[in-house]
């Protein structure tokens, strides 16, 4: 019979020999070779793991239990703060009272991941919640592309907080710096890629970090400078930071790249007291790309992904012989959510803002022309197509397919953009005229009469093309994609928002995330991203407080019949299942039927 106590600053586990493998499902686990006994963390995830492995069999200590009972009745009382009726403590007179909830949460909470829908302000929250005691100095890591949106919102909804973006050279990066270091109530702004250069490096795994001579006399890199070592402390690692804010935290998904493990290093310093990650879509694919988030805000409780992994997530085998994620663990779903709720708020809009119009969604089908038609079919059999001015070869079926997805849209040539015409690296395949989608682009913009209307693409060739035949129209519109300069992205939604130019084009990857284009009653697609969240990401630019001014909102999906669009359909549809089973917003509202209909226009409209 196993007995558990506290030992330490560990919980000391005592167990027969055949329980061995028991305790080792434990995040943390670690045998004691001297004193001949298991020790796991002092944490209430490793309490409730405790108990789920052992069930009644476990005996608790008398430490032990005087440490539980107060974390247990904490973490109740931060589940009860979930339920939407609940008033909140806090009071904020510009805030929906379910964003005064959400600002008692973050404060009450520290280490929390909140999950609000995309729209419903979530910024807002994070930066009420600074008001309270001992918040600043704070770091907050966002998209490039709304770092000045952070900026311009600081001195609104805070009363102390001045904030500072690093943004230009590393010279003045540096200045901003030591600028924000002598501010004890600065709110530092930085993107997730400079973010890699300007912090250290968190350690993950079997992952190599980088070590200079300086740091490691016996092993470091000889010719490594300290400025390069991942593992010397760099500016932002050497301002005592209270509290850290990770915007759209689902950009830290992959727990081996650098720009998580800097967002990991920064957050664990001991000076933080808030961690707080923010994002709508808090999985990408599967239940496993939460580990990471939840590493970032509460590295204690989750130490490790393969535990998590083995004992939250449901696998099975795939057709290369590997495991694939598929949903979470039916056996300890109740124990995962008992560890995932006391950190974790969600509202969905539905729930929260009855006012803002419903989505109404409609697709347009085309058909490729009889030239794309023929090259889409040589790639699918053949890899390989010729095209107007050379041979087009997919080298393997994954490159077939993004060709594919290109020829699904328009037709393709191939341009040559280096001196050497016999070298490969000197080709670039783009789209061109003629595109049936962007016919059916025009017919819509005939069909709205003059409204304005965002027009959405995963691929930037086809605004561009999309911007020329606007040109010929003479219609007025504004573009923000990759190439754009800050300002005249700035401008181009500036002006859409006051009405001046009717058609917003932008990519998916370049707008999808924190603008605000309620101006439109209409958003077209004329493709969609493979990603879950970029596509909700890009819908809610448009459907989010101050869309509430329109009757309802118009997803408009131009699709291409007897496509690889159509299997775009079914993967994405899997990963808003898999999404939905995390945030469970059909089981977190009284109003669930609007949720319900939702879910069965997106399958009825086959998108």
């Amino acid at each position: 019979m196993a007995h558990a106590d506290t030992h330490g600053d560990r919980i000391r586990v005592d167990t027969v020999w055949n329980e061995k493998e028991l305790v080792k499902r434990i995040s943390g686990a670690r045998w004691d070779a001297v004193d001949k006994h298991w020790t796991v963390p002092l944490t209430w995830t490793a309490c409730l793991q405790l108990r789920g492995v052992f069930g009644e069999s476990l005996s608790i200590g008398d430490r032990l239990t005087e440490w539980a009972w107060p974390v247990a009745n904490e973490m109740a009382e931060r589940r009860k703060m979930r339920d939407l009726t609940r008033p909140p403590m806090w009071m904020h007179n510009d805030l929906y009272p379910f964003q005064n909830a959400g600002v008692e949460f973050l404060v009450r909470t520290g280490e929390t991941l909140l999950g609000d829908e995309m729209g419903t302000g979530k910024t807002v929250q994070a930066l009420t919640a600074l008001d309270s005691d001992d918040a600043y100095p704070v770091l907050v890591v966002c998209p490039n592309s709304v770092k000045r949106s952070w900026a311009e919102h600081v001195p609104r909804w805070t009363e102390i907080g001045s904030p500072y973006v690093l943004e230009g050279s590393a010279a003045q990066r540096v200045k901003t710096l030591k600028q924000a270091a002598d501010d004890p109530n600065a709110v530092v702004i930085v993107n997730y890629e400079s973010l890699r250069s300007l912090s250290r490096l968190a350690p993950y795994g079997s992952v190599r970090l980088r070590r200079c001579r300086e740091c490691d006399p016996r092993h470091g890199e000889e010719t490594l400078k300290p400025s390069q070592c991942q593992v010397h402390p760099k500016d932002l690692n050497r301002i005592p930071f209270r509290t850290v804010i990770v915007d759209e935290a689902h950009k830290i998904k992959s727990p081996s790249s650098q720009q998580t493990r800097a967002v990991w290093a920064v957050a664990h310093q001991d000076s933080v007291r808030n961690r707080w990650a923010l994002t709508g879509t808090p999985l990408a694919n599967h239940p496993g790309d939460l580990w990471s988030i939840l590493h970032a805000i509460s590295p204690a409780d989750f130490p490790t992904k393969s535990h998590f992994v083995d004992r939250y997530c449901l696998q099975s085998w795939n057709a290369f012989g590997g495991l694939d994620i598929v949903g979470i663990n039916p056996a300890t779903r109740d124990e995962f959510f008992a560890l995932l709720d006391p950190r974790f708020r969600r509202m969905s809009k539905e729930m929260v803002l009855h006012q803002l119009p419903p989505k109404i969604r409609s697709t347009r089908w085309v058909e490729m022309t009889p030239k794309q038609a023929r090259s889409y079919r040589d790639l699918e059999v053949g890899l390989a197509t010729m095209t107007s001015n050379g041979v087009l070869v997919a080298p393997n079926s994954l490159v077939a397919r993004l060709r594919q997805m290109q020829l699904s849209s328009s037709s393709v040539e191939m341009m040559q953009t280096g001196p050497d015409p016999h070298e490969l690296g000197d080709w670039e395949v783009h789209m061109v005229e003629p595109s049936p989608k962007l016919d059916a682009l025009e017919d819509v913009l005939d069909e709205l009469e003059g409204k304005q209307v965002a027009v959405c693409s995963y691929n930037r060739d086809l605004l561009v093309m999309a911007a020329r035949r606007l040109d010929k129209r003479g219609e007025s519109y504004g573009v923000i994609m990759g190439g754009v300069t800050e300002y005249e992205r700035d401008l181009a939604l500036r002006q859409f928002q006051e009405g001046k130019s009717r058609v917003l084009l932008f990519t998916i990857s370049a707008g999808g995330v924190g603008l605000t284009m309620t101006a439109a009653d209409t958003l077209v697609f004329l493709q969609r991203s493979w990603s879950m969240i970029d596509n909700k990401q890009a819908e809610d630019r448009v459907h989010r407080i101050g869309s509430e001014i329109h009757e309802s909102i118009h997803i408009i999906d131009i699709v291409t019949k007897d496509s690889v669009e159509e299997d775009q359909i079914a993967s994405l549809m899997n990963k808003f299942m898999r999404l939905q089973e995390i945030t469970r917003d059909k089981l977190g509202g009284s109003d669930v039927r609007t949720l319900d209909e939702e879910s069965d226009a997106i399958l009825n409209s086959e998108l």
